[in-house]
């Protein structure tokens, strides 16, 4: 009797898994063996869906390939004017370069916030400068003013995975909104302090106490350069203290703030009078990112939105669109068909995005063969079942993709109430490869 090929069986294991879920879903799986091109599975393999952030694969895949896995962000600390007895005949500027990591210390090259703003003070004293007459800026012009892509959601954008790419983002532009729940469930939570507290920002508290053990159920609802904020939904009973997580509206802006204080702590005045035209100006201090490669680890290792944004913008020449476009255009110079695929932002956040398992499954094929494969594998985490892959998740939707031994593949599950039935159905598919 004629043995049933290997494929075919496992075709057969995945649509046993799909048969049993629900019809109001709907589910896309797409496998390649990237040794012989062959399709190991195809359901639905041809729709468009949303991938969530197993969009990151396609832009750090791509970054690793347009801005190269040793590039690196500069930050420049600038000095206008000359220097009379001590006094700063002019203004400071600190020029962004879209360096996501400034002042995270997340990374092993990247300093925390407050020791990179002491950075920067010992750099302005180095020059003997008791005193600034002029401004001490942040500026964020290198890029374009708009911070977030098109297609996030309202309750997104005040939130710190909603906070957008910045030519001076500093500190993953994150605050810190600290609480104390109420005596009791339904009692007002009382909002304690925001840090970095931000000059001229208001943050209107309509948090109440929820049940002991809920965790964090509160949003806040702003959007960039506002300095008016409102956080909705609730905190947990029974601790002290709780506190989430929320974006800066305009990191540039802290930037100055944060540098300023910390020089008139060391006795250095800032004055802050109208500066002058045509100063020479000349750089005193470069911070450099962490290199390329790094920040595609991070952004797909924690699924940082922020790094994918600024990868993003870095392709498109600072711009968001243009980087969307560059992205698209580098697949298709690749061989990849991109009928079908539509990319408004780096990270996936936007529900304006989709694509089809195929093409992104044939994109997992293609960085196989890269010779920064081994950059961008080391980025995807490891899984229970064995493969490296990248996770998807928002709100009905959860998706997979990545590698299991020599098969790429990628899993959609759009419009599915029951998270943790996707994500089984997941886990039952990769199982079979």
């Amino acid at each position: 009797m004629k043995s049933i090929p290997l494929n075919i069986l496992l075709w057969l294991g995945v649509c046993l898994c799909l048969w049993g879920h629900q019809d109001h879903a709907t589910i896309s799986a797409y496998a390649i063996n990237c040794k012989n091109g062959e399709v190991v599975f195809n359901e639905n393999g041809e729709k468009s869906l949303l991938p969530a952030s197993c969009l990151k694969v396609v832009t750090t895949g791509a970054a690793l390939h347009l801005l190269g896995p040793n590039y690196r962000f500069q930050t420049d600390l600038e000095m206008e004017g000359e220097i009379q007895e001590g006094v700063l005949k002019g203004n400071v500027i600190l020029r962004g370069g879209g360096d996501p990591c400034l002042g995270s210390g997340r990374l092993a090259d990247s300093l925390e916030a407050d020791q990179q703003i002491e950075v920067w003070v010992g750099s302005i004293e180095e020059k003997g400068i008791k005193e600034i007459e002029g401004e001490v800026r942040g500026d964020a012009s290198r890029w374009e003013k708009a911070l977030a892509p098109s297609g996030w959601l309202w309750e997104d954008l005040g939130n710190y995975y909603g906070a957008g790419a910045c030519a001076l983002t500093f500190h993953e532009n994150m605050s810190t909104v600290t609480f104390k729940p109420g005596p009791q469930e339904g009692a007002p939570a009382t909002l304690l302090y925001v840090v970095p507290a931000l000059a001229n920002f208001v943050m209107h508290n309509e948090v109440t106490t929820g049940p002991v053990g809920s965790g964090d159920q509160a949003c806040i609802f702003g959007f960039e350069y506002s300095p008016v904020q409102y956080v909705r939904g609730t905190v947990p009973a029974g601790v002290n203290t709780f506190s989430i997580k929320g974006l800066i509206p305009d990191p540039a802006q802290l930037c100055s703030e944060l540098l300023i204080q910390a020089l008139e702590k060391k006795g250095i005045k800032v004055l802050g009078n109208a500066p002058l035209k045509n100063l020479g100006m000349r750089v005193i201090h470069t911070t450099f990112s962490p290199e390329v490669r790094e920040i595609v680890y991070w952004t797909n290792q924690k699924s940082i939105n922020l790094y994918a944004e600024h990868l993003l913008k870095a392709m498109g020449q600072g711009k968001t669109l243009e980087g969307t476009q560059a992205v698209l255009r580098f697949w298709k110079e690749q061989g990849i068909d991109i009928k079908g695929m539509n990319i408004v932002d780096g990270s996936g956040l936007s529900r304006k995005n989709f694509m089809t398992t195929q093409q992104l499954a044939e994109i997992l094929v293609k960085m196989k063969k890269s010779p920064y494969f081994i950059d961008f594998y080391a980025s995807l985490p490891e899984h229970k079942n064995g493969e490296r892959a990248k996770t998807g998740f928002m709100s009905f939707h959860r998706c997979l993709a990545g590698y299991k031994g020599d098969v790429a593949f990628a899993i959609f599950i759009n419009y599915e109430q029951d998270a943790q039935n996707a994500k089984e159905k997941i886990d039952q598919i990769v199982s079979k490869l």
